[in-house]
């Protein structure tokens, strides 16, 4: 017997579950649209290499990854800017610039399974190509922001910063590590222990240099200041300049934009500025979007500037109260044809009735009338369409309004005075 349980990090969705999450989709792609962002769509599986040049060596723990039967090596997508930035490398780079492009898709990683974190989950993200401006950095972030409040989530703020102020302290204190990235990933998640044990070998007091590092860290979640930052280093000048005209251009929604200098996305891709959204109700699982500034010419072997943002689409979901989720569909139609000579009848009625737009279910077990007119109520539907063999000699169906109990007889042939009977379908 084969094994039938559900893979461990997978879920199943419900037709409730899916109302919800398309129409929470369908409010997302709305939105990139209205700023002129257009879809693309990559493959579910590349070249491995792809994914292990963009995030290093270590993230061949994390991939679903084989050997096709040709022998390359293969993986499942663990994340979506990757395929995207080859997509535009080997055919979109000819298009204009700026070039706008949005994405959504599922994605898999081999990782322990926890709440917020899955072995396949969805990401949606998008793409600003181009000269990275401030105008153009405002943009993007204002974007993620709109789309936590197309989802009706309130409570989500946004924690930005700049690669080139940790940089600049780095540089100011003389270190020039060969594990650079982890020490980036390390700052990000503010793991002292793990800051230490990556400098012990390259400065004589490892432990005053993460006291340093961690004066990054805004306490107890306050939001720091630009004016705080005094590292006297001539990059950090240009990082402040650019995040203040950012902060500048998002004057209207201060209050849930703070600064946090500790960020650095952990991948050393990113040059600039750099974001991060939180939802503080998810407790341990809370950031559902990060993005920036990034540079991927290294590479890709071509030059590949933009800026950019992911969502975590399962953890948006998670934080959507339960009086925003969605009921599958009520109203419409609920056909019961009586007899086989009704059937044929019932199918045109059906055609006609979802081909105007209607909702329309068939009864088509055979139930008796009296069962058929409860499962109608059950399923929501508005309206019984009985169609028996009387009804089939007279030309006229029977239309009964299962919330006032009123019925009335229709010709077969005047299904389109439906809309002057009952207006509201």
């Amino acid at each position: 017997m084969f094994d039938l349980s559900r893979p461990r990090g997978t879920r199943d969705f419900s037709p409730n579950d899916m109302a919800s999450r398309r129409r929470i989709e369908e409010e997302f792609r709305k939105l990139l649209t209205s700023y002129g962002y257009g879809e693309v769509q990559t493959p579910a599986f590349e070249h491995a290499d792809l994914f292990i040049a963009r995030s290093g060596p270590q993230v061949i723990d994390q991939l679903y990854d084989f050997k096709d039967k040709g022998g390359r090596h293969m993986a499942l997508r663990p994340e979506l800017t990757a395929p995207v930035m080859r997509y535009y490398s080997t055919e979109l780079k000819s298009m204009p610039k700026p070039l706008r492009v949005f994405y959504f898709g599922n994605c898999f990683r081999y990782e322990r399974p926890q709440r917020g974190r899955f072995r396949e989950f969805w990401q949606l993200g998008i793409e600003y190509i181009g000269r990275r401006t401030p105008l153009a950095c405002s943009e993007v972030i204002s974007i993620s922001m709109e789309a936590m409040e197309r989802a009706k989530i309130n409570d989500h703020r946004v924690r930005i910063g700049h690669i080139g102020i940790v940089r600049s302290l780095l540089g100011t204190i003389g270190i020039d590590t060969e594990n650079y990235r982890d020490l980036m990933i390390a700052i990000d998640k503010k793991d002292k222990i793990a800051m230490e044990r990556i400098m012990c070998d390259e400065v004589e007091d490892a432990h005053e240099i993460t006291s340093l590092l961690t004066t990054l860290v805004p306490k107890d979640h306050a939001p720091k200041t630009l004016s705080d930052m005094s590292i006297d280093h001539p990059d950090l000048k240009d990082a402040i300049d650019h995040l203040r005209s950012i902060l500048h251009l998002l004057d209207d929604q201060q209050g849930r934009v703070h600064f946090d200098p500790s960020i650095t996305r952990g991948l050393d891709y990113y040059e600039g500025m750099v974001f991060e959204i939180d939802i503080p109700s998810l407790g341990a699982e809370k950031q559902v979007c990060g993005g920036g500034e990034y540079s991927l010419s290294n590479i890709l072997g071509s030059e590949v500037e933009g800026i950019g943002f992911g969502i975590g689409f399962d953890r948006v979901m998670m934080a959507i109260a339960d009086s925003e989720r969605d009921a599958l569909p009520t109203g419409g139609f609920y056909i019961i044809p009586l007899g086989e000579s009704a059937n044929v009848m019932a199918r045109h009625v059906q055609r006609d009735l979802t081909a105007a737009g209607h909702r329309c279910i068939m009864e088509a077990q055979g139930r008796g009338l009296k069962k058929a007119l409860s499962i109608a109520t059950s399923m929501g539907a508005r309206y019984a369409v009985i169609i028996g063999e009387e009804e089939v000699g007279s030309g006229e169906f029977s239309l009964k309004d299962l919330v006032t109990g009123d019925q009335r007889r229709i010709a077969f042939k005047g299904l389109s005075k439906l809309e002057g009977v009952f207006h509201d379908q």
